[in-house]
């Protein structure tokens, strides 16, 4: 029995398999979710969002260069693989490269490698038999919305895109909106920053030196102090700074569905509507977009608007998110 056969008969019950893909030379792995063996399904390609992260959406903890303590495990696409299923729906989700199992080196991976690697997903995806690959969409989280909003630019198969705390401006007004809200914080929260989360800590505090330095093509740029410090990749900032999500916009023609939390502070809700507004103006009149009250970036309940999102992904996924997903697919699949 060949590698492919093995893993379909050991898969039948709990219908999800360990698969890879190639990209840049590299494997790249995740997890195939199959709601039936019995015939084709639907599917949908997960996009993770920034920083080194898995494939259920939570931050690799083993980059102790990024974070010096370990983040709590969400488990987002985990719980988003198993909403779908329970819809008919397929997924596939990956390790970015250079975390969990997948190879390569992720301090150096870029905006566009990463735009690659999805494109390399969707090809493989699209060519698993379990899969209908006429019916196909992309979802991303946070920089993973954007990621997905490129390729459903430039791909005219894909079914649908979801957009999940996502941005419309350029990333350079998100993180100077986000400095500035951080800075209006009280002390003791600035302080836990520095000392738990110390990368978004220095990205604040020497904001406008790290722009200038990408705007002058500069590779590196060395955040922090004698404390704590990293030589930070611009690249990936660069290729954002340059090409915004709004400038993908026109060309998006599937069905889009926006999901973000009211109470979000990676991300302004305002970013949502701006989404919304110009994909109606393009002349996509199918798009649906839900500002889920009392949220964060992750689809957790918060108990105060001021709480660390740190401290709320140690609470299981509101159900709206879920509520808002079936929703949307139940009137999405007589369509596709």
């Amino acid at each position: 029995m060949d590698e492919y056969k093995l893993r379909v008969a050991l898969s039948v019950k709990k219908m999800e398999r360990l698969e890879f893909f190639k990209s840049s030379g590299q494997k790249i792995y995740g997890t195939l979710t199959l709601p039936s063996l019995s015939k084709k399904s639907p599917a949908c390609l997960f996009i993770g969002g920034s920083f080194p992260q898995t494939r259920d959406g939570n931050i690799d903890n083993t980059k102790t260069d990024w974070f010096p303590i370990p983040f709590p495990q969400r488990n987002l696409f985990k719980d988003e693989a198993q909403i779908l299923e329970n819809l008919g729906i397929a997924s596939f989700r990956y390790d970015k490269r250079g975390c969990g199992q997948s190879e390569g080196y992720f301090n150096t991976t870029s905006l566009f490698d990463l735009v690659f690697d999805a494109q390399m997903a969707l090809q493989q995806l699209r060519s698993w038999p379990e899969i209908d690959s006429q019916r196909i969409g992309v979802l991303g989280q946070s920089e993973g919305a954007v990621i997905a909003l490129i390729l459903a630019s430039l791909d005219p198969n894909i079914s649908f895109y979801i957009c999940q705390g996502g941005i419309y401006n350029n990333l350079e007004q998100i993180l100077k909106w986000q400095s500035e809200t951080f800075w209006q914080g009280a002390p003791a929260k600035i302080n836990n920053f520095k000392q738990n989360i110390p990368l978004m800590y220095w990205l604040y505090k020497q904001s406008d030196e790290l722009f200038a330095s990408v705007k002058l093509g500069q590779k590196f740029f060395q955040l922090g102090d004698e404390n704590w410090s990293k030589n930070l990749s611009l690249q990936n900032l660069k290729e954002h700074f340059d090409n915004p999500p709004s400038a993908f916009v026109k060309q998006v023609k599937c069905p889009v569905l926006i999901l973000h939390g009211s109470l979000d502070r990676n991300v302004p809700p305002q970013e949502a509507l701006l989404m919304e507004q110009a994909l109606l103006k393009c002349g996509n009149k199918n798009v649906t977009i839900h500002i889920l009250t009392g949220l964060d970036h992750s689809f957790r309940r918060l108990t105060d608007p001021d709480e660390d999102f740190v401290t709320a992904m140690n609470r299981p996924l509101d159900p709206l998110l879920p509520e808002a997903l079936t929703d949307w697919f139940s009137s999405l699949l007589t369509d596709i």
